[in-house]
């Protein structure tokens, strides 16, 4: 096939969340940029694969359990049973979302003379040049003076025996699949793991949750994962901890887990799908890194303070760089290097100001943090804690199950962690990024006047307390 021959100020490979905002601020302050995308769309594993669309499958498992539970706010539907779930119509709810967000990033994209969107595979020849096997039209051949890799992460498979057995799925599988199953097994207690658990087992599937580890939700603040586990296991849902899966046998029809428990003893689980949901590691096979000096391993592509790999004028952001693996992550680290590229002051981003949602049911929010990684850090601490089960709101919605932790420096009482459980902390974590990000203290959060009755009043209430305490303590000594 012909090829064609371009020369770009940068060329940012990669669609998602760690390339398309680099590539757009670029190109609207006048650079010459080739967006490179492999997928079906702009939006990358988060829109496609990840976040969005287990959301939508959140959202109608919330919306199915809302209206079993109808009679607890004085409502009568003329039944005690849930609705009945039509997959096909979940799937194409799904599908339009999907194409529309798709659509709408493309049509964004447009708007920019001087920024290029190729669909199809970029592979570097060298560290200042690249072919592009587009998917549909000419190979191109493209010349920069910088590149940004954003190629994001991809499912781990383990090697367990079975493990490529016909319907065994990993979470994009899982994401496609046509069907609800009546039973499920989940080999990993991350957060897929935890969040794709509560989500099917709403829809009415029979789950199984199995966690090579000592709890589920490991980076995640003890006290609230051990609080999610407890519930996850009070409604309903078999979850074994510390247990080792040996291999997977059956058919499409049936599939027997053989596992150790953390007993020594060995046990057995059937079930008609098999998820593993064991985490993601950096996409990196097939780009070409082996023609340059960028150093790379299983964990990913290297990088220094300014997201710069070794070889000079190719930077990496995202998943592709290791964890943590978040689309608003990506998005921050990507929009850095755009600003560092154009030679604007830059603020880079910290892990230690990150924030996060696990969209469990309830949520939990994190931001900064957590009480165990600060004094791990030798960072003396202590936890102002509000309990939403004396909350207004909280009890009002239904859903008062739930604890903020607010972890702050004893020395001058700055806040560097906000760990949330509640249905409804995902939009609580605005507030805690901005506290943590801006080192607010008990007392600023106490004076700020929020809203009754609200979720994030919580917020003061406990920096309050937490004062409240540190003035009782200091009477008595």
């Amino acid at each position: 096939m012909d090829s064609t021959k371009q020369i770009k100020d940068v060329l940012v490979i990669g669609g998602g969340p760690g390339g398309t905002p680099g590539a757009m601020a670029l190109a609207a302050a006048g650079k010459v940029v080739m967006l490179v995308e492999a997928g079906r769309g702009l939006g990358g594993t988060c829109l496609f694969e990840g976040c969005i669309p287990s959301k939508i499958f959140r959202e109608t498992a919330a919306r199915r359990d809302e209206i079993g539970r109808a009679r607890n706010f004085g409502l009568s539907t003329g039944t005690n049973d849930f609705p009945a779930v039509n997959w096909s119509a979940v799937q194409e709810r799904r599908h339009q979302i999907l194409t529309m967000r798709a659509q709408g990033a493309l049509g964004n994209s447009a708007r920019l003379s001087s920024l290029e969107v190729v669909f199809g595979r970029a592979r570097l020849t060298s560290p200042r040049s690249a072919v592009v096997e587009c998917a549909d039209g000419p190979r191109r051949e493209v010349t920069f003076e910088q590149a940004l890799l954003a190629t994001g992460s991809i499912p781990n498979r383990l090697p367990i025996p079975g493990a490529d057995l016909p319907g065994v799925l990993d979470s994009e599988g899982l994401i496609e699949i046509g069907f609800v199953p009546g039973t499920l097994t989940l080999i990993g207690g991350g957060s897929i793991g935890v969040e794709m658990a509560q989500i099917f087992f709403k829809l009415g599937s029979r789950v199984t949750l199995i966690e090579e580890g000592p709890r589920i939700l490991a980076p995640v603040d003890e006290a609230l994962a051990k609080r999610l586990q407890d519930r996850l296991v009070a409604e309903g849902i078999e979850i074994h901890t510390n247990a080792k899966v040996e291999s997977i046998e059956g058919d499409e029809e049936c599939h027997r887990v053989s596992f150790q428990k953390a007993d020594g003893s060995n046990a057995e689980v059937a079930s008609q799908t098999v998820v593993l949901v064991t985490g993601r590691h950096p996409n990196i096979a097939g780009l070409g890194l082996e023609t340059t000096a960028v150093a790379h391993d299983a964990h990913g592509v290297k990088v220094d303070g300014t997201l710069q790999t070794d070889q000079p004028g190719i930077y990496a952001t995202g998943d592709i760089v290791g964890h943590p693996m978040f689309a608003h992550w990506a998005t921050a680290q990507s929009l850095a290097v755009a600003e560092h590229l154009l030679g604007r002051p830059v603020a880079w981003p910290r892990p230690e100001t990150n924030s996060a949602v696990i969209f469990s049911f309830p949520e939990i929010g994190m931001v900064g943090l957590t009480e165990e990684a600060a004094r791990a850090a030798g960072i003396d601490v202590r936890v102002a804690q509000y309990d939403y089960r004396i909350d207004a709101r909280a009890q009002i919605s239904g859903e008062a199950e739930g604890l903020l932790r607010m972890v702050y420096r004893e020395d001058d009482r700055r806040i560097v962690g906000v760990h949330v459980m509640i249905e409804g902390a995902a939009d609580l974590m605005g507030e805690a990024a901005l506290a943590v990000e801006a080192g607010t203290t008990l007392e600023q959060m106490a004076r700020a006047i929020h809203p009754h009755p609200t979720l994030t009043e919580a917020f003061g209430l406990a920096a309050r307390g937490a004062l409240a305490s540190l003035a009782a303590e200091a009477r008595k000594q």
